[in-house]
């Protein structure tokens, strides 16, 4: 009987030593799995801003009015996002002339140990940048 003891009290501080294992792996994996998704949320974000910046660029090129708030309006999702028309196409332009637009966003992480490295450091600025030859 009393090698059976023995033998329930080792079981039992194998089962504690692997749960506590599981638990620093667990929040390990999780932590990398969380912050695989935040990254492809920041490329997305990206992505998101290039084809904004693009569609502004083309709304110079075309001489279209409410430029601003047409790219800010192409930025699906993301809020606030500041536009800035670097070069716009003068009357009688040429197609050497190019419509330049930059469009720029704050993107904060969201997973907390990426969230903890960005709190110290601050949001990271995104820009997209659209050019389109203007169309004379």
């Amino acid at each position: 009987m009393h090698r059976l003891a023995m033998r329930l009290r080792e079981a039992d501080r194998t089962r504690g030593a692997a749960a506590v294992e599981f638990a620093i792996v667990l929040t390990l994996l999780l932590m990398i799995v969380f912050g695989i998704i935040d990254f492809g949320r920041a490329l997305n974000a990206q992505e998101t801003l290039t084809q904004a910046a693009r569609e502004g660029a083309r709304l110079v090129a075309l001489n279209q009015s409410n430029v601003v708030s047409r790219t800010q309006s192409a930025a699906t999702g993301l809020s606030p996002v500041s536009v800035n028309v670097v070069q716009s196409c003068p009357a009688g332009a040429t197609q050497a002339t190019d419509a330049i637009v930059t469009v720029t966003y704050q993107y904060r992480f969201v997973t907390p140990l990426v969230a903890l490295i960005g709190a110290a450091t601050g949001p990271i600025t995104l820009t997209g940048r659209g050019r389109m030859p203007c169309a004379g």
